[in-house]
């Protein structure tokens, strides 16, 4: 059955009546359902996997939350100016003006940004009041400290650290998403409401004023009718597992996903059917992975969220850097999409992280470092420098249908030398005078979480000035893994307003139609906030839509 939309049914009758149909099982989506329940409405999930949590039981389960009640509890004012003015400058730094109407934004993107501040902490003060989510502040895992923005370090962000989230589990630790999905669910199990698994939705219900009334799923036993006699809320994944959108909309090529599998865009032709307008189609929450596990299956258990080592580097095809290897995942993966226009290429397209004997023992099991580099698949190695090039000059001979024929630049290993000794150089000093590795507290405090140094190794700790950076040994071997672009998952789609209303190609609510999670343009556009961003936004744009269809009329027809 094609997705898209219908006119009303007539003459077939609606196999389930709710007020409130919500589409998917995800943090989204659970937290519309709940809301809605506690608004007084009759609700049902219908969700196309055959288990519940989508992507969202994948996650670390962390919510970032401005103002929430752990920031309040500690007397942190997280003042909706300053908010606003940190969130606005990171999606929006081309156009952000402190001194602007709307600081620079149009005024329906800034109102999303106000939806989310306003909204997001009653979300979770909603969720903890009823029982449904028992939360307690997220702190970086062993490090046990305030969590730090991915932009901590611009005097815009007044609270730079603080307000992530996390579930906190039966014994009392603090859980991931999969703790998070599971007190989820018991909530919604608890209430009554019904979750309908293994149906999938391929079609929206119109009556003849163009409502959304109800929806049509494909199941094995064939075709099944929900009729929503209020709204119809999608909290649904990306296009991420759907190779035709994934060509069709990405500006740049995406090897692979640590997305639920379920993650193929259903909505953007079925809210485009109802005369939807599309925003942010390119866009992704973006992250680095092992391109040998891409090749094997884009669909990806982890993505290279932080890269572990200090005598550890990333260059391009000429041997050189072009990134800060220790800056957050969304915004480092983006230098996989630079454009040589003299050259007419993409010289990161794929990137290849170099270290040396040091971080493969000192380092060795914190992800993508196996715990022995040396004989491991993801890992190519070379007794010198120039055995290391030609190795991947070779891997990539052997893959070359697979990556566009990407091959090294000429200068490669004489790049890679000099690079490494620049490094070296700054490794020493402790000041990275190319790109700031370090010097930002998101890379220092990170760091530690993803490279604990391995106390059996044998290796001394780093007493250079900066944690971040060793000068490599002067000696082999030396190893590299293949890195390229990937996603946890895309945030393209049907645009929403500040209400999570579905909006048509005039920028008109499309009435009974609500939209939130990776399934809809992203209300902050590209931008990550920090730990947390995008749960965040997709529980609280469903508390959102919750709210905004209890006002809806309840048709009796």
């Amino acid at each position: 059955m094609a997705l898209s939309s219908c006119d009303a049914r007539t003459g077939h009758p609606w196999d389930h009546e709710t007020d409130i149909v919500v589409v998917g099982s995800g943090v989204g989506a659970a937290t519309a359902a709940l809301a809605a329940h506690e608004n007084g409405d009759a609700v049902l999930l219908v969700e196309k996997a055959p288990t519940v949590g989508g992507t969202s039981a994948k996650s670390a389960g962390v919510l970032w939350i401005p103002d929430n009640f752990t920031l309040r509890a500690k007397g942190i004012e997280d003042r909706k100016a300053d908010c606003l003015e940190y969130m606005a400058r990171f999606a929006y730094p081309e156009r952000y003006s402190a001194r602007g109407p709307n600081l620079g934004l149009s005024a329906g993107e800034f109102d999303l940004l106000e939806a989310f501040y306003d909204n997001a902490a009653d979300a979770v003060d909603l969720l903890r009041a009823t029982g449904a989510l028992n939360l307690a502040e997220w702190r970086m895992f062993q490090l046990d400290r305030s969590a730090t923005d991915y932009l901590d370090h611009v005097p815009e962000n007044k609270v730079p650290a603080g307000r992530a989230l996390g579930p906190v589990t039966a014994d009392g630790g603090i859980g991931l998403g999969v703790h998070m999905m599971e007190q989820l669910h018991s909530a919604l199990q608890a209430r009554g409401l019904p979750v309908f698994l293994e149906h999938r939705v391929v079609r929206l219900v119109l009556d003849a004023a163009g409502r959304a009334v109800g929806v049509e799923a494909e199941t094995a036993g064939g075709a099944v009718a929900f009729r929503a006699r209020k709204a119809v809320i999608f909290a649904t994944g990306g296009y991420v597992h759907n190779p035709a959108f994934v060509t069709k909309y990405q500006r740049n090529r995406l090897y692979g996903s640590c997305a639920s599998p379920m993650a193929t865009g259903d909505f953007i032709n079925i809210a485009g059917a109802a005369g939807a307008r599309l925003g942010n189609m390119s866009g992704a929450w973006r992250t680095q992975i092992v391109l040998e596990e891409a090749l094997v299956s884009s669909e990806l258990a982890s993505g290279v969220f932080f890269p572990p080592g200090d005598s550890m580097l990333q260059v391009n095809r000429h041997g050189v850097r072009a990134v800060n290897e220790h800056r957050n995942y969304n915004d480092r993966t983006e230098v996989h999409g630079v454009y040589d226009p003299s050259a007419a290429e993409y010289p990161n397209q794929l990137m290849f992280m170099i270290y040396d004997q040091r971080t493969a023992e000192a380092f060795g099991g914190a992800y993508p470092l196996p715990e022995q580099s040396s004989g491991s698949p993801l890992v190519l190695e070379g007794a010198t420098l120039d055995a290391l090039a030609a190795r991947i000059e070779a891997r990539l001979g052997e893959i070359a249908a697979q990556t566009g024929e990407f091959s090294l630049a000429s200068s490669f290993a004489a790049n890679l030398k000099t690079t490494i000794d620049r490094y070296n150089d700054f490794a020493r000093a402790g000041i990275d005078e190319d790109f700031q590795r370090g010097a930002a507290g998101y890379d220092r405090e990170w760091y530690a979480v993803f490279s604990p140094l391995q106390a059996d190794a044998g290796w001394p700790a780093n007493e250079n000035p900066s944690i971040n950076m060793h000068p490599f040994r002067d000696a082999g071997p030396y190893y590299a893994i293949m890195l390229a672009a990937g996603a946890l998952d895309t945030n393209g789609g049907p645009a929403i307003d500040a209400g999570a209303h579905i909006l048509d190609t005039d920028d008109k609510p499309i009435p009974g139609l609500y939209g939130a999670g990776n399934c809809i343009a992203s209300p902050t556009r590209e931008a990550y906030f920090g730990a947390g961003h995008t749960l965040a936004m997709s529980l609280t744009f469903g508390y959102i839509a919750a709210n905004a269809a209890h006002g809806e009329p309840r048709d009796s027809a």
